[in-house]
């Protein structure tokens, strides 16, 4: 394995010429590369770039964010999941806006006590931003090193977070610009040493590369055993009158918490779900109801098979929710399980 120094400027150098054109990577704007960043956590590119490009235009500033209601936020970001990441950069303006006039920090320690943002974030920012040679590690970082380094430690144990953090500290000292090193590490696991298939032939850290002298690439890396899926059953039920639905806004400890959503029940006997629906139907006075398309998804370790049924009511004893006209579900902060329903026909 070649020296630390060689490595990093082998990367950089790489990245230099290789790297892809990204509407992020036009910017040297820390609120701008810290939406991306945001954004990219646990979402690939291809999908978050229409969502950025949007969210820029309707939030150009970190004043303009921070001042938005929580509701236009998350309207803006429905469909990219993992909502709590809108929720923090929302929180994290605010913060930014009345703590330092609306400035990034330029050290580490000041910018972690910014509300969302953790070490790689912090890091990315830094040195994508400001060129300051902070480290971070990201899952493309983490696979680089446990491939370079022929680490043999599960990546989600916490010996290997360490030694991920101390490599990238080590190697983001030793280089010319933060900048162009922390993006080429992270560049060179999403394009080169892919998950499957990484493409060693075209690595320039192939001759210096541990498991690839070793010849074992194809078994790194590797996390610990994941925990089991729960499958639950629910109704989704949703409640029309007069060309309007009932939606209700889940509280903070449901999924999907603060967005809108349709009343939801879990079904003790997914085969026998006919007489709850009947009951309920009895319950608020519905003059028919019908059952919708089922739907499936996963969501934090459970995977949910959706029931939809369509009941028309003329009252209704329903609480803690509003009327809302069908054609304005899609504009209002919704999950994406909520807009697939939306998109049959009623």
């Amino acid at each position: 394995m070649g020296s630390l120094r060689k490595t990093a400027e082998s990367v950089s150098r790489w990245f230099e010429k290789h790297h892809r054109n990204l509407p992020w990577r036009e910017t040297s704007d820390p609120y701008a590369i810290w939406v991306s960043e945001v954004m990219l956590q646990q979402t690939q590119v291809i999908t978050v770039i229409p969502y950025y490009q949007r969210f820029l235009s309707s939030f150009p500033d970190l004043k303009t964010l921070a001042q938005a209601s929580e509701e236009k936020v998350l309207a803006h970001w429905a469909g990219l999941g993992y909502y709590s990441r809108a929720r923090n950069l929302h929180r994290g303006a605010q913060f930014l806006l009345k703590n330092h006039q609306g400035r990034f920090p330029r050290s580490r320690d000041e910018i972690l006590k910014v509300p969302g943002i953790g070490p790689y974030t912090a890091g990315a920012v830094l040195s994508i931003a400001f060129d300051l040679k902070e480290p971070l590690v990201d899952g493309n970082v983490e696979r680089v090193f446990s491939r370079y380094f022929a680490l043999n430690l599960p990546t989600d144990s916490p010996q290997a977070k360490r030694f991920f953090w101390e490599k990238a500290e080590a190697l983001v000292q030793l280089c010319s610009s933060a900048r162009v090193f922390n993006q080429g590490l992270m560049e060179l696991g999403s394009l080169i040493c892919t998950k499957s298939s990484p493409q060693c032939g075209r690595c320039p850290l192939t001759s210096s590369c541990a498991a690839y002298e070793k010849g074992i690439v194809d078994e790194l890396p590797f996390k610990q055993k994941k925990p089991k899926y729960q499958n639950l059953h629910q109704l989704k039920l949703l409640f029309e009158k007069n060309g309007k639905m009932w939606l209700r806004k889940n509280s903070a400890n449901e999924w999907w918490s603060g967005l809108w959503d349709f009343p939801t029940a879990t079904l003790k006997n997914p085969r026998k779900w006919i007489p709850e629906v009947e009951n309920k139907a009895k319950e608020v006075g519905a003059i028919s109801w019908r059952e919708l398309s089922h739907q499936k998804h996963t969501v934090t370790h459970h995977r949910l098979q959706i029931i939809p049924v369509h009941l028309k009511v003329k009252t209704g004893p329903l609480k803690d929710g509003k009327w809302v006209p069908v054609k304005e579900i899609p504009t209002l902060p919704v999950s994406a399980l909520v807009k697939k329903i939306m998109l049959q026909d009623f």
